[in-house]
């Protein structure tokens, strides 16, 4: 009895279904998402980063752009071919979404009945995948906005705050200027990494806000250098600050200031 409940014989497998499309995500250069009164995302492959470049130019956010490179292979179980006259019935004559992966079209229509199924329509074919999937689709401009406030590939080389600077030398170490006994180096590589990892809770267009404090640090790109200017808006009930050159606020929890600001011995 053990035996027949564990390798079930003459059970078949059920089949895991077909790829929504034909695509595969790393072949995708460019992506489209279109949804009613709300402006047209346009997301671009540059090298092996993606840029947001519609509505406004910006920095991608990574996550929510492989949320619908996924959807490519998104697995579909049932398929049929979509009758023009039909497609009203399935809320696909007017989609909630429509998505373009390079020159593929997937439009978003409502949900099924009785199951808890989304209604697509791809190369022809009316498909049903699971509703969990439109999230992908659905979420704000802001969640495309990447939350990192330095790109990861930039080289830090010098951070200027009003009550101090750092600069790396030839040597790669850090010194601070003035100089302060006891501080170690270890807390000052600490605190780079500090600046060169911090994410922050969410970015948004800049809100026009008085700036209280500014930062800059220069970095390189490559063998091209360039100066960034950071202006701190608020530190409490949230830290943000303000990147100047992409006109975007970053919002980080109220103690993220101390770690960010804050350079002295322990």
């Amino acid at each position: 009895l053990v035996l027949l409940v564990l390798y079930k014989p003459g059970a078949k497998k059920e089949a895991e279904g077909t790829p929504l499309t034909a695509l595969t995500a790393d072949a995708i250069q460019r992506i489209r998402l279109v949804r009613p009164k709300q402006p047209e995302i346009v997301l671009e492959k540059s090298g092996e980063d993606w840029r947001l470049t519609a509505p406004r130019t910006a920095r991608a956010n990574s996550f929510r752009v492989n949320e619908l490179l996924r959807l490519a292979a998104t697995r579909v179980g049932t398929h049929f071919p979509a009758a023009p006259a039909d497609l009203g019935k399935y809320g696909l004559d007017q989609p909630l979404a429509t998505l373009f992966l390079d020159d593929a079209e997937i439009r978003f229509g409502g949900m099924h009945p009785l199951d808890n199924q989304l209604y697509v329509l791809h190369a022809g074919q009316v498909q049903l995948i699971p509703t969990s999937v439109f999230r992908a689709v659905s979420a704000p401009l802001s969640d495309f906005l990447s939350t990192s406030l330095i790109e990861d590939k930039a080289k830090l080389l010098a951070f200027r705050f009003p009550a101090f600077s750092l600069k790396q030398n030839e040597q790669g170490a850090w010194t601070r200027t003035p100089e302060l006994k006891g501080l170690g180096s270890d807390q000052v590589n600490r605190f780079v990494d500090e600046w060169r990892h911090a994410r922050a809770l969410s970015a948004a267009a800049y809100s026009g806000k008085p700036v209280k404090e500014r930062v800059t640090i220069t970095l390189a790109d490559g063998d091209r250098q360039r100066v960034i200017e950071f202006g701190v808006l608020a530190y409490r009930p949230e830290f943000i600050l303000y990147r100047k050159d992409e006109n975007l606020e970053y919002s980080f929890p109220e103690e993220t200031s101390t770690r960010l600001l804050r350079l002295k011995p322990e």
